[in-house]
């Protein structure tokens, strides 16, 4: 049996190398959170990479992988919202609070078995809809999110464009260029400055990080003090560790509260 709240913060250990490679920071699961897709791994510069569940090898005190083919670069540094449900609220279909979602059980093949709230337990089975927070079906009635969908209004559908419709073609915008030189202006149409900022990083879910404590100090390359030994971590913290760089030390040096 695992745990996601144990497997979070676990090392990725690479059998042929012998080397560490990073650390688990999250976790990605299927539409129907019956299984872990894959996992999301810091390495020592705070890099983003991701772990298939089929390339793991082995789970104990660390994550075991073959070797280096198992880990895969993200992409521009820009994923897609983690869809990690923990620390989500849960309610029944019927409008009972039963808890916040404080760990998943998975078992040796990392499908999910037992979800624990604060107060209850509840199968994938159950789950309803997953999004701010989540939905659970504890009836024996079948319920499917679609039952819930609202139904089309004619009235606020659109209405087709006829296909003799004028359709008005505007030209393009030539941006004026003055020579400060020969104090002369020219046109040219192809001349374009592309002000857009270059993308930034963008993290994933790091909720799972709320109430867990830190194991040890952790400051910052100029030696300011980031959070003190066995202080429960605050989104203020994962705030700053974000801005800092240092995520990854604070998820490894972290552990349930």
């Amino acid at each position: 049996m695992n745990l996601i709240s144990e497997i979070i913060s676990k090392k990725v250990l690479n059998l042929y190398s012998g080397k560490i490679e990073g650390v688990i920071v999250d976790a990605f699961f299927d539409d129907k959170y019956k299984k872990i897709k894959y996992f999301k791994m810091f390495d020592e510069t705070d890099e983003e990479y991701e772990i298939l569940s089929t390339k793991i090898y082995a789970i104990s005190d660390s994550i075991v992988i073959r070797n280096s083919q198992a880990i895969i670069p993200i992409i521009n540094q820009i994923e897609i919202n983690s869809n990690n449900p923990l620390n989500l609220d849960v309610y029944s279909i019927t409008g009972n609070y039963l808890g916040k979602l404080t760990d998943i059980e998975l078992d040796e093949k990392l499908n999910t078995k037992l979800f624990k709230t604060t107060i209850s337990t509840f199968s994938p089975n159950q789950i309803v809809n997953v999004k701010e927070s989540i939905i659970i079906n504890q009836t024996d009635k079948q319920v499917s999110i679609s039952n819930f969908k609202p139904k089309t209004n004619i009235l606020n559908t659109p209405i087709p464009q006829s296909s003799n419709e004028k359709v008005t073609i505007m030209a393009p915008q030539i941006e004026s260029i003055v020579d400060e030189k020969n104090q002369t202006q020219t046109n040219n149409s192809n001349f374009k400055i592309d002000s857009t900022p270059a993308p930034q990083k963008v993290f994933g879910n790091t909720d799972f990080l709320l109430g867990r404590k830190s194991l040890k100090a952790i400051y910052t390359l100029n030696n300011d003090l980031l959070i003190k030994q066995d202080t429960v971590i605050t989104k203020k913290h994962i705030d700053l560790a974000k801005r800092f760089g240092k995520l990854a030390e604070l998820t490894i040096y972290s552990k349930r509260n």
